[in-house]
């Protein structure tokens, strides 16, 4: 069967629909027309290939804990293979609903409150929140912009803000 969902032109309103990308902005005090490009949600139909996939389980109608199989790791690590010259292994990979959960979780298992975590703004705010949110201090090793009109690490700066603040997690970015 062929992909249903291809209309890439078509618009669809998902204003008030509960949608963290434009109701989320609202209520943040940002101006109805904002062009909401902090958050990576599209505006789009997801491929009728997945939303066959969910009937298809919806109408099993059991909802019990599933697992992640091997080629799902296999996957993960073939990526960070060809993008990062990194193999991991299968028993390294810990799956989670999304990354600001996963950080989360890391800044409660790697410091106690009060201590330092790292970042490098700019960055995604849940980076700052999810620190914040978990009683931990934000050190930042600000990235600056080059002129290649790239970021840049200041390793001096980053050295010095690792030992002066007794840094046990460091949240890099890393494009692909």
């Amino acid at each position: 069967m062929a992909e249903r969902n291809l209309d890439f032109d078509k618009i669809i309103d998902r204003r008030n629909t509960r949608c963290l990308k434009y109701d989320f902005a609202k209520r943040r005090g940002m101006p109805e027309d904002v062009l909401p490009l902090w958050v990576a949600d599209m505006d789009f139909e997801t491929s009728s290939y997945i939303q066959d996939a969910l009937i298809e389980r919806v109408n099993h109608g059991i909802f019990g804990y599933s697992e992640v199989q091997t080629p799902y790791f296999e996957i993960v690590r073939d990526w960070m293979e060809i993008h990062h010259n990194w193999i991991p292994e299968e028993k390294w990979l810990i799956k989670t609903p999304g990354v600001v959960f996963a950080l989360a979780m890391a800044v409660k298992a790697y410091t106690q409150p009060n201590e330092s975590v790292l970042i490098q703004q700019p960055v995604y705010y849940p980076f700052s929140e999810v620190i914040e949110d978990n009683g931990r201090k934000i050190v930042s090793n600000d990235l600056f912009l080059g002129d290649d009109n790239r970021y840049h690490i200041d390793f001096e700066d980053f050295e010095r803000k690792i030992v002066e603040n007794h840094i046990k997690i460091v949240f890099v970015l890393q494009s692909a």
